[in-house]
């Protein structure tokens, strides 16, 4: 259980309402947040390196996040052909079925079927259809990065502590975020809880440790990819919550030893633009329209 005073999660969860304020990123343009100003794609590009892991940001259901990503993943592609892709929305149980779909062993049927799309990540497939279908196109590898459902359930029943070290699917103990992340995962917690749920301490200490299990699971499953080659790109498809200020998944990958994560992530009228600190991202990418 982490070390959290309750009063002070109560606190958090009065102060961190959550506002969507009018975009404050220029559409059809990149801009970095370090140094507070607008650049070229062409600048951008050429930061990333052509090894290591860069992750990608996106709401699930803005369709126009996955275009962005597949350009991104585009012009990556071109500067390194050793290319993987990894998935947040698959459960690394469901390896097998990603090895067949890039073989092009499966049809879309098949594929969302023996994936489980619909019943693990939810409706929008076509959203992801043309990045799962650029993958396969080129042979790139896709990675599943996720958990199944039945260890994040077996979490928020009994705890992470009291799951046997034989059902944790590899999964290691996740490393103390930052106060500030706390405070984001507490305000995301009042998102997912109902108007009528009673706040209760157990039940915020399991979503605590349920969103630090996918923080974990995503990162060591680009570390373990990127070890296994050093010649790898390995990018990350996930929600921005994983990737934004460098916590989150950026934050575990350093307690692993990847010291030089690449963060790209989409604006979107979720965001606040109040939260844009110099470390939110290394480049944000404004959207035309939401």
């Amino acid at each position: 259980m982490p070390n959290i005073k309750w009063i002070t999660v109560l606190l958090i969860l009065n102060i961190y309402a959550t506002s969507a304020l009018a975009q404050c990123v220029i559409g059809d343009s990149w801009y970095l947040p370090a140094t507070n100003q607008a650049v070229s794609q062409q600048k951008v590009f050429s930061t990333l390196p052509s090894k290591g892991i860069v992750l990608l940001g996106e709401h699930h259901t803005n369709i126009m996040h996955h275009q962005w990503q597949l350009t991104v993943l585009k012009s990556l592609f071109k500067k390194q052909k050793n290319l993987v892709i990894g998935l947040e929305m698959q459960p690394r149980d469901h390896q097998p079925v990603l090895d067949q779909w890039v073989n092009n062993e499966l049809e879309v049927e098949d594929f969302i079927k023996h994936s489980q799309w619909l019943e693990y990540w939810g409706s929008n497939f076509a959203d992801y259809l043309p990045i799962l279908t650029f993958a396969r196109d080129n042979n790139i590898p896709l990675i599943a990065l996720n958990i199944s459902q039945q260890l994040l359930q077996g979490i928020a029943e009994v705890g992470w502590e009291q799951i046997p070290q034989a059902h944790r699917e590899g999964v290691g103990d996740p490393a103390k975020p930052s106060k500030n992340y706390i405070k984001k995962i507490a305000a995301s917690f009042t998102q997912h809880s109902t108007a009528n749920q009673t706040i209760d301490k157990e039940a915020f200490l399991r979503f605590y440790q349920k969103q630090l299990l996918w923080d974990r699971a995503m990162a060591e499953k680009l570390y373990e990819t990127i070890n296994q080659s050093k010649e790898i790109l390995a990018v990350g498809l996930m929600g921005s919550w994983h990737v934004i200020d460098k916590e989150g998944v950026p934050f575990q990958l350093q307690e692993l030893g990847q010291q030089n994560v690449n963060t790209l992530v989409p604006w979107d009228p979720n965001l606040s633009c109040d939260s844009v600190s110099p470390t939110f991202a290394d480049a944000i990418y404004g959207m035309s329209k939401q």
